[in-house]
């Protein structure tokens, strides 16, 4: 039982230090969003679906959709102008087809809620979707 735990607390441990390396970034202008990414990860995981979900911005018109992987989604976003990295995305309305894997969907479109700020990722080519406590939701990958 004991080996069970330190297993779970090296993996806890590695997702996390693998979160933090993709996404040590200070918080970046939300607005730099603008435009389409691959969600390569939710919550330190990597999206390993059929499908690769997506998501298209636009930052002028407070837009986003995209694919969680199965279903296409459509909503909007908020930024405070006080905090250029703030961002809250609103509810989703998604069509309702059943896929395969509706787990990965399901986890995107909850992570997806809890956005709060943005931080830039990696490279230049990555941002991080993060929550109030800054931990990091989603990685995305400009396409």
């Amino acid at each position: 039982m004991k080996v069970k735990k330190i297993f779970a607390y090296a993996m806890s441990l590695t997702l996390l230090v693998g979160g933090l390396a993709a996404c040590g970034g200070a918080k970046t202008d939300a607005k730099s969003l603008d435009g389409k990414w691959t969600i390569v990860e939710v919550r330190g995981e990597k999206v390993t679906a059929e499908r690769q979900p997506n998501m298209a911005f636009d930052m002028t018109e407070l837009k986003l959709h995209g694919n969680a992987g199965c279903n296409i989604f459509n909503t909007s976003v908020v930024i405070d102008p006080a905090d250029v990295s703030s961002l809250r995305i609103n509810q989703a309305a998604t069509t309702m087809m059943a896929c395969p894997d509706m787990e990965t969907e399901g986890k995107i479109l909850q992570a997806m809620q809890e956005v709060r700020s943005v931080k830039a990722g990696a490279s230049e080519n990555e941002m991080c979707l993060v929550g109030e406590d800054g931990a990091t939701l989603l990685l995305l990958e400009k396409e």
